[in-house]
């Protein structure tokens, strides 16, 4: 690898490092079926197979009267679930929250405490009470506005319960007294989500079969750099020792782990481990411990410290990164020398643009060597 880092040496070295730069290879799994029951939605495929088109009172009926159809019709028309608007704008009469007449507000408030068990539970625990018997007799000790902003926060908390636990909606679904979300919910399917076109160009029954989301799709590209680069050190005799560090609880490597080590493997065997901190060595600006993507370790000592990013596109996060590489570098050459060697290893076809030439240009200012994962491969044994 050229070391020189003149203009012009500057410009071979980027070139070196854009003519084998590595563009994203889906070898990870992307998706996962939802895996619903469909057993226990039985009735409710069956009746939404039977019917052509709704009208708002049929629809708002048959809620009612099967609950689960919330879950067919979340799986319908959202990737995972409704959001916590949604959901608030089905469960309460946001017209009456939104209102200016705090007295309608208080008596809405009082009816949802009243009737749903599993609200008033969460609304006694904001207002720092467990008895209902209390709160009620004394209901005229309390300042109106400190109950109100008290019922708008447990609906927020208790919407995160919804979300967690069906049977809770569910309960409230079937009583009486709140119907109004049937018709709330009903109207939004049809009105809002077009329910009917939707359900006319669906097999409900394979579309819920079959129904996949997406996995973490923000670490999507980490994940595939790390398995190129963890077989990239396997393929050269590296063994990755990161179990054997999570069953003797460490996270946090000491500078010299040879009694760690020495009993599991021989003096000669080469070792690297993933998403470990070493003592001492911080983030310069946020002052806590910082985890390494990869760390290869040399004689039982952590030696070579990476952190691993790939880009396909441009993006704050690439320039957020590049500055704290830069202070970590200098950090750890400041305080330990040659103790350790930091290092970026860095892909994507983010670095052939010219805002990434012009990225890549400043690190060479900081940093002796930057890799991808084809100059790591063959520059792999700098690490033996």
């Amino acid at each position: 690898m050229i070391e020189n880092k003149s203009p012009s040496n500057k410009e071979k070295i980027y070139i070196e490092f854009a003519s084998q730069i590595s563009f994203l290879e889906f070898i990870q799994t992307e998706f996962r079926y939802r895996g619903l029951d469909l057993k226990q939605l039985e009735k409710e495929i069956k009746l939404l197979k039977s019917k052509n088109k709704w009208d708002l009172n049929s629809l708002a009926d048959s809620i009612i009267k099967y609950p689960k159809l919330f879950i067919i019709f979340q799986e319908i028309f959202q990737l995972m679930r409704f959001t916590n608007a949604q959901l608030i704008h089905f469960v309460f009469d946001v017209s009456i929250l939104n209102s200016i007449n705090i007295n309608s507000i208080f008596e809405y408030m009082i009816y949802n405490v009243k009737f749903d068990e599993e609200f008033r539970k969460v609304f006694l625990k904001v207002i720092n009470t467990k008895d209902y018997s209390y709160f009620i007799k004394n209901l005229n000790k309390y300042d109106k506005e400190f109950l109100i902003a008290c019922f708008k926060m447990a609906i927020s908390k208790y919407v995160k319960k919804i979300i967690n636990n069906f049977s809770i909606l569910e309960k409230r679904i079937l009583k009486e007294e709140f119907k109004d979300f049937s018709i709330r919910f009903a109207n939004y399917l049809l009105n809002n989500l077009k329910l009917n076109e939707a359900l006319s160009s669906l097999n409900i029954e394979n579309f819920l079969k079959y129904k996949k989301v997406p996995l973490d799709t923000k670490s999507i590209h980490g994940k595939y750099m790390k398995i190129r680069i963890q077989k990239i050190l396997e393929e050269n005799g590296f063994v990755n020792i990161d179990e054997l560090l999570n069953k003797k609880g460490i996270n946090i490597l000491e500078h010299e782990m040879k009694e760690y080590l020495e009993n599991a493997f021989d003096s000669g065997v080469k070792l690297y481990c993933t998403e470990k901190a070493v003592k001492d060595i911080k983030s310069p600006k946020k002052k806590n411990l910082k985890k390494f993507d990869l760390i290869i370790f040399k004689n039982f000592k952590p030696k070579f410290l990476f952190e691993i990013n790939f880009y396909s596109t441009e993006g704050t996060k690439i320039g957020i990164n590049a500055g704290e590489y830069i202070d970590l570098k200098q950090f750890i050459d400041n305080k330990f020398g040659e103790k350790f060697k930091f290092y970026w290893i860095t892909d994507g076809n983010y670095w052939l643009t010219n805002q990434g030439k012009k990225t890549f240009f400043t690190l060479l200012d900081y940093f002796d060597r930057i890799f991808n994962i084809n100059i790591f491969r063959k520059n792999i044994s700098l690490f033996f």
